[in-house]
């Protein structure tokens, strides 16, 4: 299984159908916190809805389309990142998470993206990383924002989240960028 260690407490995993019963669970202990940021959350129910979705996501990772990575921190899964799509022809991936409410503030987000990136631009070599968040998610955007990414723009009217249409604040990282914080 594809697996990275960040640190002592914290663990990328390639998301598979065995975690399936975890994630859904982490879900439901979550929901009314994600609710607020995610609109999938009424597509996501039960273990077997969870397994769907891994499914599709293993799917596109068998493509090079997408990668799914569920975020361990001391053993437990506690969100999930990665690369929703990745677009070969510009050789951008965009990347999406989410963490379990009681985790936030720990740096364990940021850790994790920083570990998407680094397999982003130099194992599958793309050009840049986007990370689009609702205008008004202060915690989702200050992640892009504490690791240097560029505000590309406001798409208005992004996405549909439970009948409130909210705004998207794009956001931006050139691999030689991201090669320059390196150092």
């Amino acid at each position: 299984m594809f697996y990275r260690i960040l640190n002592e407490n914290i663990k990328l995993v390639l998301t598979t159908t065995l975690l399936s019963e975890d994630i859904s669970r982490l879900i439901d202990i979550n929901r009314e916190y994600l609710k607020k940021w995610l609109p999938w959350l009424d597509n996501s129910n039960n273990p077997g809805d969870t397994r769907i979705f891994i499914e599709s996501c293993l799917n596109g990772f068998s493509k090079m389309e997408q990668l799914h990575c569920s975020i361990l921190y001391n053993d437990s899964v506690v969100g999930l990142i990665g690369f929703n799509s990745i677009n070969w022809t510009t050789k951008t991936g965009y990347i999406g998470f989410w963490l379990s409410e009681k985790e936030t503030g720990k740096g364990i987000m940021t850790t994790a993206v920083k570990e998407i990136e680094k397999i982003g631009f130099i194992d599958l070599k793309l050009e840049k990383t986007e990370i689009r968040c609702a205008y008004e998610n202060r915690k989702s955007r200050g992640i892009p924002e504490r690791l240097g990414y560029k505000n590309e723009g406001i798409i208005r009217k992004a996405e549909n989240l439970y009948g409130q249409i909210v705004d998207h604040v794009v956001y931006g990282l050139l691999k030689d960028e991201y090669f320059k914080r390196q150092c």
